[in-house]
């Protein structure tokens, strides 16, 4: 299924709510946004589908949840590679972020139809936990693979591998923790990803400020000048 009609089809199903849902579609500048807001007793989820030029570009989220939680997605979709963001806060206070990288082949969608989409396959997640004012790079797995439950692990509780070499699927990944995470991606999309291992207090502001504006709408540049290594 395309990522158009993946779309396409949870913006369907919002124009029938089987819950409490709003829907509706404007124009900002070249975009077309597409906006649905679904509440239940459980969390409120807020969606802005974002095109330009008749394609998908991005896929913005909010979600409130009942103990006070919060947490912000920022998804950006371009040449066939996905980035993501997603921001967890209480206020004004970040306390964890988690960053993603996919592609539009291995979206899906989403069983409980609550989301546009889920990840099928990810070639990396990692997630970064506040600790003493910053946010810690403290787990991060490679070739997830949610059909089959398959991942590789290279940082988490008791684990860290600081040189790897993992193949899945006729995917070559070799990642080295080093300063950060550097993961060399081999296959039919070859490409580089390499993210710090710490984020200051300044920049979770600036991924919150991002988010929560609508910065995140012209691209994900903003958010890597934050993560990636500058060697």
């Amino acid at each position: 299924m395309s990522l158009e009609t993946l779309l396409d089809s949870y913006h369907e199903r919002a124009t029938i709510p089987l819950r409490n849902t709003t829907f509706s579609r404007r124009k900002r500048g070249p975009f077309e946004i597409r906006q649905v807001i679904e509440d239940d007793e459980f969390r409120a989820l807020n969606h802005r589908i974002v095109y330009r030029d008749g394609a998908a570009s991005s896929v913005w989220r909010q979600q409130e949840w009942w103990n006070g939680d919060c947490s912000l997605d920022v998804t950006h979709l371009k040449d066939g590679i996905v980035n993501a963001v997603s921001i967890r806060y209480a206020g004004n206070a970040v306390s964890a972020v988690k960053l993603s990288v996919t592609r539009t082949d291995w979206l899906i969608s989403d069983p409980d139809h609550r989301l546009p989409f889920i990840f099928g396959r990810a070639d990396l997640e990692a997630w970064y936990y506040a600790h003493e004012n910053r946010l810690v790079l403290t787990r991060a797995r490679l070739a997830f693979d949610n059909s089959t439950k398959h991942t590789f692990t290279v940082l988490d509780q008791g684990v860290e591998k600081k040189t790897s070499v993992h193949v899945y699927r006729e995917v070559e990944y070799r990642c080295a923790l080093d300063g950060g995470i550097r993961l060399m991606i081999d296959g039919k999309d070859p490409r580089r990803v390499n993210w710090r291992s710490n984020l200051s207090a300044d920049d979770a502001r600036a991924l919150f400020k991002y988010a929560r504006s609508y910065r995140w709408i012209d691209g994900w540049d903003p958010v890597a000048e934050l993560v990636e290594i500058r060697d």
